[in-house]
C-alpha cells in the first residue's frame, strides 16, 4: 500500500519507480534534470518502507542522446 503511494507521488517526476517489492526496486530517471543521486534517494525511500536499505545492483542506459537511464537496487 505504501509502495503504491510512492508510485503515485513519483509518477509526476522524471524519477520514477518502474518496479518494486520488498526485495528490489527499479528506478527510471532522465539523467538530465534528475540524476543518479535522485534515483538513489527514491530507491532508499522505497526500501525503507520495508525496513531495508537500497544497494545498487546495476545501471542501464537506453537510447541515443538524452535517452532513459535505469538503476536497479536490491533492498537489503
Amino acid at each position: 500500500m505504501v509502495l503504491a503511494a510512492l508510485l503515485l507521488v513519483s509518477a509526476c517526476d522524471a524519477v520514477q519507480i518502474v518496479e518494486g517489492s520488498d526485495t528490489h526496486v527499479s528506478i527510471r530517471y532522465d539523467g538530465i534534470m534528475n540524476g543518479f543521486d535522485q534515483a538513489t534517494q527514491l530507491a532508499q525511500k522505497a526500501c525503507a518502507v520495508h525496513g531495508k536499505t537500497a544497494k545498487l545492483r546495476r545501471t542501464y542506459y537506453e537510447g541515443l542522446g538524452a535517452g532513459e537511464r535505469f538503476a536497479f537496487f536490491d533492498c537489503v
